[in-house]
């Protein structure tokens, strides 16, 4: 079997592994309905490692993955992940990703990018129609997320590394 087409197993079992994670296991198992955003972490640690393409690639995946599955405006999620994965890409080899408090800080960052770009996305398009608020809910969430990422990291390190 050819790299190029392990590789694309791999980021398929990636890729199904992670909305497995977001859309039922995180659902379930969230104390008191908290629950992080997975695939954004997941999409900065791709980004991060692998660089823009892929980071791009893997955020238009979830993204339309999740507009697909959810009840909220088609094609947020597709467009901020997408942006995310870019982003995230463009520091790959800028970062020093090792560091904890770094995959924090970025973690913080990115979900800040994330809650901010939903509420213009839905205060343009969505004016009337739907409704973006943030709550303590917001907050909880943002503070899985800088939890998540070293753990994140850990686990993509030992994961990626099969790419490799």
């Amino acid at each position: 079997m050819s790299i190029t087409m392990k590789k694309f197993i791999l980021y398929f079992i990636i890729f199904i592994a992670g909305l497995i994670v977001q859309f039922s296991w995180v659902r379930y198992v969230s104390p008191g309905g908290f629950s992080p955003n997975f695939l954004l972490v997941c999409l900065i640690y791709i980004g991060l490692m692998r660089g823009p393409l892929e980071g791009q690639l893997m955020g238009f995946a979830w993204g339309l993955s999740w507009d697909a599955m959810s009840t909220e405006m088609f094609g947020c999620h597709a467009f901020l992940f997408t942006c995310m994965g870019y982003l995230t890409g463009v520091l790959s080899r800028k970062w020093d990703e090792s560091k904890v408090s770094a995959q924090m800080s970025l973690a913080f960052i990115a979900s800040l990018f994330f809650l901010l770009g939903m509420k213009v996305i839905y205060s343009i398009f969505g004016a009337g129609e739907f409704v973006y608020s943030y709550n303590y809910l917001t907050g909880v969430q943002l503070l899985f997320n800088v939890i998540l990422a070293p753990v994140v990291f850990w686990i993509g390190k030992r994961v990626i590394n099969l790419l490799d």
